[in-house]
């Protein structure tokens, strides 16, 4: 057979790639999760599989000998032991089997770097994802509990435990709260995934987070609060880290790295926080690396722990403005094997890299049965590499010191020693760390180049005690170096509720020549719950604004909405400069504003166009026939295609005739843009007395394509059923263009889905089509409703050419229709037949997999998936390709064999989450399908096929929305022989194996 015949069906088996597999019908396999058991499981066989990057060494530290069979997490202590969470009981407990997860301490006792001794500090726990040392004892996100763990006796294990906080969510075993790390302050960080919904009872109220979110908790003040919820900064974070002058960062489980600082602002309002880079696939945790042993190459860089593809990643920041961009370099690490799972990677306190192996083939439980035979219960490890040719840090003694000894080692180049002391100084008697404190710092030299770092570290210990020290705050303040003002700018917004007056210390930082100290200012403002902070938050817009600091100032107007509204209602709250009041009216329009002072603010000189956008968005919003005459009028509303295009979106407004003559200069633009946009509100708001101009501009064979198609559109609008003589003349003439044919048949559908089968039925007969060309020609009548069905119909009487209908079915699997009896006709059109209905069965699995390792071809696989652009209209595949689906350029790294089978044949079984298609439904009868990636309450993000932009669609407009299972059916190979099949499967199971 062909194998260009096989671009039939075969496209859309691949159209989601998501992980859909199933395992006796009930689970999923998301790529990279899942991989064959290793037939050696020995360290030996693993050591083998690394190849580590020029200038290091690797040894193991600990195994499964020691008892850290598949462990999660690790923390070190100040005698040098390291803490390692275990969790076998993942990815569910057997039903009647007592929790039995534990918290094992190792040590190296003879110091020839590898564990001798291992002991359990904390068993019969129930599937802790994070914890943390601290104030004596352990903090353990333990499911739906923050408890304390402490070892009272000096046994060397914990014989109390006291649930601090309860409440979080655990929908999801593998996103429960995770991820502690101590902040330079003494704050404990922690993180939830995607489907946890929390509601956790505090003394200072209940604190919610639905879905992903970051969480901090300040131990001494029992106060929690959560940022960055409703999945605005990554699906599942897991790991953050902070930077030598408090920045902190933290890491998704999906590629992305994000610079969390703008998003430390305590509001209900969610935006998604830009990232600053992302890894090419999933990988978490970031350990900065901040040690002399470790190559000066390497110092500053973030390294990853790259799980899905068994690598430990790199990645260099750089100064972006206000925040960093990321890149990512080669690796440090990588391996052969599948099962070796870095989850976490720390510096040690000789300054070498540790690594938590988790050690599984099978890392997730969507993926697989949550009993598959190949779950590793057994093993885990934890790798040591080291640079060669350099000497190990030798650590100090920090265990059993007094306060004053350990201060000076605050003065230490190697962060893990000063993390260790803040974190001991942290848990000493105030009586005790005061004294010694105020006379450490009074005795530093000024004269030292790190004197202001000094200072801030000492500032964070009397954070960790809740004890403001103004002075010192001042003093920072004002110092040299950015970074000194950029976390006492920090620190003030934390003091801002005990400082007697914290603005006073914000304003000249917030007015800082440097970017990032202002972004930490704006943070820091927003923590002030009073009308003047606002009116200074607005004072960052004086300089130049990038993207992290727009997004802090956003969200800084929301969490003050409460103090700085009443007081502008009143007229108690002025503003520096009439922009700024301005910038804050556009951005959150008060509901009580009247159209006069929405006239008064747009007339202000210099205003930014998106500003003055805005304001007059805002003023036609509420206005009457009046104020939309005034918002036409406005030369810059003439020109400005976004605000025309916005105001389409709002409810229909009566126009004047002087209105309307307005409007024409918009529509007589020379901008294409501009008269595109105008038209869209002509349409919108049915503006009759523009249908002239607009027929002239769609019937100007010298006219833009683009405002013709567009002008065509509107007309459909305007004129109705007697606009469909038009559009048959146009899609009957051989001479009209490309675009405005295909806007003649989607006008036609609109207003007749029967005339529309008829005229594309005939578009689709034409010569010279491609399987693209073809999706553009059917999905005008496919996306509207009834448009499947009367396409169908027509094609019962008439037909396609054997290579028109594989275009056509083609076509289909580019948009990701399912469409039975449409693809049935097609098939018999294109004289497809099917070669084998296949059934699921572990034995037909079993058999085709051994067929796929001893006969299959990868090279003519290849051309299998090659011959099929559908493919790479959803997948990306070595940079090139979609985002619709997973990127496969690596499946095969994670994926067995016998996965992708079932994968590729039967993919309709479970969705994994984030991968449901969604079909919407207009009032207007327009059908839209994809994956949702975001929702609020006003509007739905669609992600299709047939364009690289989400779909924004507001919900006003929708008539109904329903989740309907995955964008791929079953049964779409059953025209595929055995051998292209199993060729297909090599081919994807050698990608990202070389």
């Amino acid at each position: 057979m062909s194998l260009v015949h096989k671009t039939v069906t075969f496209p859309l088996a691949l159209l989601l790639f998501v992980g859909q597999i199933n395992w006796g019908r009930a689970q999923n396999i998301n790529p990279m999760s899942v991989s064959p058991a290793e037939s050696d499981n020995s360290v030996a066989a693993e050591l083998k599989s690394f190849q580590l990057a020029d200038g290091y060494k690797i040894e193991l530290f600990a195994s499964e000998e020691l008892g850290i069979a598949d462990p999660c997490a690790m923390r070190w202590d100040e005698k040098g032991r390291l803490w390692v969470l275990t969790i076998p009981s993942y990815p569910q407990l057997e039903p009647g089997k007592k929790p039995f997860d534990k918290l094992i301490i190792l040590e190296d006792r003879n110091r020839d770097g590898k564990a001798d001794t291992s002991y359990v500090f904390a068993d019969n726990l129930m599937m802790p994802l994070g914890f943390e040392l601290g104030h004596g004892g352990v903090y353990l996100g333990e499911q739906t509990e923050l408890v304390f763990l402490k070892d009272t006796d000096g046994d060397g294990k914990a014989d109390t435990r006291e649930v601090l906080m309860s409440g979080f969510g655990t929908h999801d075993s593998h996103q429960t709260i995770n991820s502690f790390l101590w902040s330079p302050g003494g704050e404990l960080f922690f993180s939830q995934g995607h489907s946890i919904y929390s509601r956790v009872e505090t003394a200072w109220g209940v604190q919610k987070a639905d879905r992903a979110a970051i969480w901090r908790y300040r131990p001494l003040r029992r106060q929690l609060d959560n940022f960055l919820d409703g999945s605005t900064a990554s699906v599942n974070p897991w790991g953050m880290n902070f930077g030598e002058w408090g920045e902190m960062f933290h890491k998704a489980n999906d590629p992305e790295l994000f610079y969390t600082v703008p998003g430390l602002v305590k509001t209900a309002h969610r935006a998604l926080l830009p990232p600053i880079g992302k890894l090419v696939i999933k990988g978490s945790i970031i350990e900065m690396i901040r040690t002399k042993h470790l190559p000066d190459d390497l110092k500053g860089d973030f390294i990853l722990a790259g799980y899905y593809n068994n690598k430990i990643e790199r990645m260099r920041i750089t100064d972006d403005s206000s925040g960093y961009v990321a890149r990512q370099l080669d690796p440090i690490l990588s391996s052969s094997s599948r099962s070796f799972r870095p989850i976490d990677i720390k510096v040690g306190p000789d300054g070498a890299l540790y690594v938590l192996d988790w050690y599984n083939p099978i890392i997730g439980h969507y993926q697989a049965s949550m009993r598959h035979p190949d779950r590793d219960k057994m093993h885990g490890r934890i790798w040591r590499i080291t640079a060669t040719g350099r000497p190990l840090v030798q650590p100090p003694k920090l265990a059993g010191q007094p306060a004053a000894a350990l201060l000076d080692y605050l003065k230490s180049d190697e962060h893990w020693i000063r993390y260790q002391v803040k974190r001991l100084l942290a848990e000493k008697p105030l009586t005790e760390v005061r004294p010694a404190l105020a006379e450490w710092v009074e005795k530093l030299n000024r004269n030292e180049p790190n004197y202001e770092h000094h200072l801030m570290e000492a500032l964070g210990v009397f954070e960790s005690h809740e004890l403001v020290y103004e002075a010192l705050l001042r003093q920072l303040a004002t110092g040299k170096e950015p970074g000194a003002r950029a976390y006492a700018a920090h620190v003030a917004g934390r003091w801002a509720d005990r400082l007697p007056n914290p603005l006073a210390v914000l304003e000249p930082l917030i007015q800082d020549e440097n970017a990032r100290v202002r972004l930490e200012a704006l943070v820091a403002v927003s923590n002030v719950p009073k009308p003047e902070a606002m009116a200074l938050a607005t004072q960052v817009l004086d300089r130049p604004l990038d993207k992290f600091l727009r997004y802090a100032l956003t969200k800084t107007a929301y969490a003050l909405q409460e103090a700085w509204e009443p007081a502008l209602k009143t007229g108690r709250l002025t503003f520096k400069k009439p922009l700024h009041l301005a910038w804050l009216v556009s951005v959150l329009p008060p509901s009580w504003y009247t159209p006069e002072q929405y006239r008064k603010l747009a007339g202000i000189n210099n205003l930014q166009p998106e500003v003055r956008r805005n304001l007059l968005l805002s003023l036609a919003t509420i206005g009457k026939t009046p104020d939309i005459e005034f918002v036409l009028s406005q030369p810059s509303a003439q020109a400005d295609a976004r605000l025309l295009e916005n105001l389409s979106k709002l409810e229909t407004r009566t126009v004047t005739p002087l209105a309307a003559s307005y409007l024409q200069k918009s529509l007589s633009s020379k901008t294409a843009d501009v008269t595109i946009a105008a038209i869209q509100l002509v349409k919108a708001w049915k503006i009759q007395a523009a249908t002239p101009t607009i027929n002239t501009l769609t019937m100007n064979s010298q006219q833009n394509p683009r405002v013709r198609a567009e002008g065509l559109k509107a007309l459909v609008d305007l004129k109705g059923r007697p606009a469909l003589p038009l559009l048959q003349k146009l899609v009957a003439t051989s001479e009209t263009p490309t675009m405005i044919r295909l806007a003649a048949l989607q006008g036609m559908s609109e207003l007749d889905v029967t005339q529309a089968a008829v005229a594309t039925v005939k578009e689709m007969q034409g010569a010279g089509l491609t399987a693209n060309t073809m999706r553009d020609v059917i999905t005008p009548l496919i996306d509207q409703r009834g448009g499947i069905k009367a396409l169908t119909a027509q094609l019962g009487k008439t037909t396609l050419s054997k290579p028109q209908a594989r275009l056509a079915l083609e076509a289909l699997a580019i948009k990701g229709i399912d469409a039975p009896e449409l693809s049935n006709r097609l098939n018999k059109m294109a004289e497809e037949r099917t070669i084998l209905s296949r059934q699921y069965s572990p034995e037909y699995v079993e058999k085709l997999a051994k067929a796929v390792q001893e006969r299959g071809d990868a090279k003519r696989g290849e051309l299998i998936y090659r011959a099929n652009p559908s493919c790479a209209a959803c997948h990306a595949l070595n940079g090139q390709g979609g985002t619709i689906g997973p990127n496969l350029s690596a499946v095969g790294r994670g994926l067995s064999s016998r996965e992708l089978i079932t994968e590729v044949l039967w993919p309709n079984q479970n969705i994994k989450e984030g991968y449901n298609r969604v079909q919407v439904e207009t009032k207007k009868g327009e059908l839209i399908q994809g994956i949702k990636v975001f929702e609020t309450p006003e509007v739905v993000h669609i992600k299709t096929t047939d364009s690289p932009k989400t779909r924004i669609i507001p919900k006003k407009e929708l008539a109904k929305q329903t989740e309907t299972g995955s964008l791929m059916p079953t049964g779409l190979l059953d025209a595929y022989s055995e051998d292209d099949v199993r060729d297909l499967i090599r081919y994807l199971s050698e990608l990202g194996n070389k």
